[in-house]
């Protein structure tokens, strides 16, 4: 069982899309989608998916693109909500504007702390 943290910047951000993008548009995706969401090449997309899939995250299959694993939507879920938490904090208590917010916040999800989104659960509460 794969752990939020043990995934890079750019996995969490490949998930998240692939798993947003799944809810509003159905489960399966193409690279192309994925790679104009990211503003990557369709190769980078290729290589992402071959690791995630190693990871059991995405289902990956050579020119039809992936959808989530069962274990892919509940570390992208987990992603979502720091994600979520983290911006609203940011906008709640820091008075941030929302551009700046998620940019800060897709940052800030990628540190190592839990306690940290623990706190923030807190004072949100």
């Amino acid at each position: 069982m794969e752990e939020i943290n043990d995934l890079t910047y750019a996995e969490k951000m490949y998930l998240l899309k692939i798993y947003q993008t799944s809810i509003a548009e159905g489960k399966h995706i193409s690279t192309t989608q994925i790679a104009k969401l990211l503003q990557v090449k369709a190769s980078s997309v290729t290589d992402m998916l071959k690791r995630l899939s190693c990871r059991e995250l995405v289902l990956y299959s050579k020119y039809h693109g992936c959808e989530m694993t069962t274990e892919g939507i509940r570390i992208a879920s987990l992603i979502l909500e720091q994600l979520t938490l983290t911006q609203q904090f940011l906008i709640t208590h820091l008075d941030m504007n929302i551009d700046d917010s998620e940019h800060i916040a897709e940052k800030i999800i990628t540190l190592d702390v839990p306690v940290l989104f623990d706190k923030i659960r807190q004072v949100l509460n």
